[in-house]
């Protein structure tokens, strides 16, 4: 069976972890897969075996980011894309980003095939809280006009079917639920791996992700700040992003340089995670919560945020680890310090480690194949 990973912008990121372990499945089971991609990081293509194929189409405005260059690069990235198509003639696309020249490209291509696009997130939530309100509103009705144009879609959380289907009004039979296939059994090896710029001698506490406003660093911040003022404890954090100034200045402006360290972005966060005590995310919203599954998958307790999709799934709302609500830092310094007090650590951590084995690349990729096959029938 032959389909095409459509990924314009290949990053690092769980969109593109997600899905090369899955094309990794794919491959083993003598599936002809091929990466599609514009823009591409050594890092993002690092996630892929070396047996996938990726075709890359380069373009002269692909790094220029007015929107006069990005649609030109767009009309461009069309014109090559469909020539790649009708050329290879896969039976199945899969798009990860870009919905709207993907859905081009089914609509005006002359190969037929079926497209099925992967929503990764809540679209109203994170069109609510990134954009002005007119901006939000367009982006909106595009993909109420857009998305039913695919031949399915699979939302990797129940609360992103919802979402679609309440407020981009998407016929429910057009959506399958599929979650990340976030319990790789390649973080156990990778886990091992030695920390040389850390040590882990207090309790640590620990969270991983882009530094942006979504992850909401500050109301863990808040919380931590709580937190040692009645237990001996660090936290650490590993990710890189926009926000990084503003949670510097915090951490500078309530004296806690000595209880904080920001490690920057990983290539292996596990080996971080595995040794410490608590993973703890903080984030106003999800689509699912990869780093939650990774966390349960190593024995590491869990407290979320109970945002829109995702993270309480996961956790059943609240049977494999805490939940608390976004922004609601008293409540999560409660948390933390029942979780530091708590001596039930290891009967906990052998529960949720296996919830996580709902997670598996093997019952994942199942799935999806499962819907490709229903599709195709």
């Amino acid at each position: 069976m032959k389909i095409f990973f459509f990924i314009p912008s290949l990053e690092k990121g769980g969109i593109e972890r997600s899905l090369s372990r899955i094309s990794r499945k794919l491959i083993g089971l003598g599936w002809d897969v091929t990466l599609l991609t514009n823009e591409l990081s050594l890092e993002g293509k690092s996630y892929f075996e070396n047996s996938i194929k990726i075709i890359r189409v380069e373009t002269p405005f692909e790094n220029k980011k007015s929107l006069f260059f990005q649609l030109l690069n767009n009309f461009l990235l069309f014109i090559k894309f469909r020539r790649i198509i009708n050329n290879d003639k896969p039976r199945l696309v899969l798009a990860a980003k870009n919905f709207p020249l993907a859905i081009l490209l089914k609509k005006f291509s002359n190969h037929n095939f079926k497209l099925i696009l992967r929503e990764a997130v809540d679209p109203y939530v994170a069109a609510n809280i990134q954009r002005n309100y007119i901006f939000e509103r367009i982006i909106l009705y595009i993909k109420k006009m857009l998305y039913p144009k695919s031949d399915r879609i699979i939302a990797i959380s129940h609360g992103v079917k919802d979402s679609l289907i309440d407020k981009l009004a998407i016929n429910s039979k057009m959506i399958n639920v599929i979650y990340n296939p976030a319990a790789d059994e390649k973080i156990i090896d990778l886990s091992q791996e030695i920390t040389d710029d850390y040590s882990f001698n207090d309790y640590t506490i620990v969270n991983i992700g882009r530094l942006t406003k979504q992850k909401d660093h500050l109301t863990l911040l808040k919380a931590f700040k709580l937190v040692i003022k009645k237990a001996k404890c660090n936290l650490l954090i590993i990710g890189e992003g926009s926000e990084k100034e503003n949670i510097e200045n915090y951490i500078r402006n309530n004296e806690l340089e000595n209880y904080v360290k920001l490690l920057g972005y990983k290539s292996n966060p596990w080996k971080y995670l595995s040794r410490s005590n608590l993973f703890v995310l903080s984030s106003i919203w999800e689509g699912f919560g990869n780093v939650i599954v990774e966390s349960m998958f190593l024995g590491i307790p869990v407290i979320s945020t109970s945002c829109k999709s995702g993270p309480s799934e996961i956790l059943a709302n609240g049977k494999y680890g805490k939940l608390f609500d976004i922004r609601d830092y008293n409540k999560l310094s409660e948390l933390i310090l029942n979780e530091i007090a708590s001596k039930d650590l290891e009967n906990s951590s052998n529960i949720a480690k296996k919830r996580s084995e709902d997670f598996t690349i093997d019952k994942i990729t199942d799935s999806y194949i499962k819907s490709f096959e229903e599709l195709l029938a």
